[in-house]
């Protein structure tokens, strides 16, 4: 059945576009501090980094075009998640209902995270080329060149990458080709090697102080152009993160697990619920019966329980957990809607657990109503007013009493 646009997705869709023009102009602003400005303008001016490809060829084009790099920065990152919000409206409606696919689980996220000028969608454009590439009617060898070229690319942008999707092409198979053995895998493994390398390449020589160093100074007439009162910068955010090594990481991620019990509880809480709005919103809208939207939830939780598992070393590596959920989420999504479906074994183990609790007929019977996607939101930081008012509708009410 197709549903007609209801009152809650003309709000969210009005809010998000708010938030989004909010960020766009407040990103003209961000120096040398900003993690999202300074994810984009990592380069090579030092010597090889991992994340320097986008900053290298935005240096190249600001000195071609005389454009200011923050600038060029923030139009490559609307037009990226501009790209992808109207892939899943686009291509995903069918299945995933345009309130999920606004909401602050999946392209929300972006706009009321303050991360559309990061590179995160950027990233899975690139996994939709893969996937593209993987299926195009092109001789085989020809077809995983080009797979390996664009993951090579996208793990040089940032090696998140390899996460959530180089496991997934070879894990997922197309609904056409169900028979996947391990002599498919292991021939799907060695197809991607050259990407491996390239990842393998980052974790070598991420990069030192001294390097961070090199980048920070090859745009101090840009952020002295962005914050004139600034008078000693030394470098920082994304850039002073290169001189990281993963023991740094590895740190703040077992700290903010053994710092006390509520953050764990709320991490685990906002994932329980994103994954529950998930799976009931699926489906939701399809012009089936129930034991069809059944087995099209059993999919995506098949999809939802493997990727969680591929980017799981990431919530280990670093703390941007919000962003690591919407990979996850985004993610999946996009594999489904391209046909991808997790091995037989996994689907059969979520169809048993579905028929043993019975959650085929709770999914039916509890409601997914628009409204509950305007007050679920997951917040910047972990204390109790920002978990309240993350949400698109508390968070522009606050605004607005702010401005009053």
């Amino acid at each position: 059945m197709t549903r007609k646009p209801t009152p809650s997705l003309a709000i969210l869709t009005c809010l998000l576009v708010w938030t989004i023009i909010t960020q766009v102009q407040s990103a003209f602003s961000w120096g040398h501090t900003s993690y999202q400005m300074t994810d984009w303008l990592t380069n090579y001016a030092g010597g090889f980094v991992r994340r320097g490809l986008p900053g290298a060829v935005i240096g190249m084009l600001s000195d071609l075009t005389g454009l200011p790099a923050n600038h060029l920065a923030i139009w490559f990152s609307l037009i990226c998640y501009l790209l992808l919000i109207g892939w899943f409206l686009k291509s995903s409606t069918r299945t995933f209902p345009a309130i999920l696919i606004l909401s602050c689980i999946v392209m929300g996220f972006p706009a009321y995270q303050d991360t559309i000028i990061r590179k995160d969608c950027l990233g899975l454009l690139l996994l939709l080329g893969c996937i593209k590439a993987t299926d195009a009617r092109v001789p085989r060898p020809t077809a995983m060149v080009l797979v390996n070229v664009i993951a090579a690319v996208a793990i040089l942008c940032h090696e998140a990458f390899v996460f959530y999707a180089l496991p997934a092409l070879v894990v997922f198979s197309r609904v056409d080709a169900r028979s996947t053995t391990l002599r498919d895998l292991f021939r799907r493994s060695l197809a991607l090697l050259p990407a491996v390398a390239v990842f393998l390449l980052t974790a070598r020589y991420h990069g030192t102080p001294e390097l961070a160093t090199a980048v920070h100074e090859s745009w101090l007439p840009l952020w002295r152009d962005i914050e004139p009162a600034a008078r000693e910068m030394a470098p920082g955010a994304s850039i002073r993160a290169l001189g990281w090594s993963s023991g740094e990481g590895l740190y703040l991620s077992w700290f903010m697990l053994t710092s006390g019990f509520y953050q764990p509880a709320a991490w685990t809480l906002v994932f329980m619920v994103s994954l529950l709005l998930v799976v009931r919103f699926t489906a939701r809208d399809e012009e089936a019966d129930a034991t069809s939207r059944t087995a099209t939830r059993v999919r995506i939780t098949a999809l939802l329980a493997a990727q969680l598992v591929f980017i799981s070393p990431l919530f280990l590596l670093g703390v941007d957990w919000g962003r690591w959920l919407f990979f996850w989420v985004a993610s999946a999504m996009m594999l489904h809607t391209l046909g991808r479906r997790a091995p037989t074994w996994l689907e059969v183990g979520i169809a048993g657990l579905f028929r043993r609790a019975q959650l085929g007929i709770i999914f039916e019977r509890l409601p997914a109503k628009d409204w509950y996607l305007l007050f679920f939101g997951v917040p910047v930081c972990w204390s109790l007013q920002a978990f309240m008012m993350a949400n698109p509708v508390l968070r522009h009410l606050e605004i607005i009493r702010n401005w009053f």
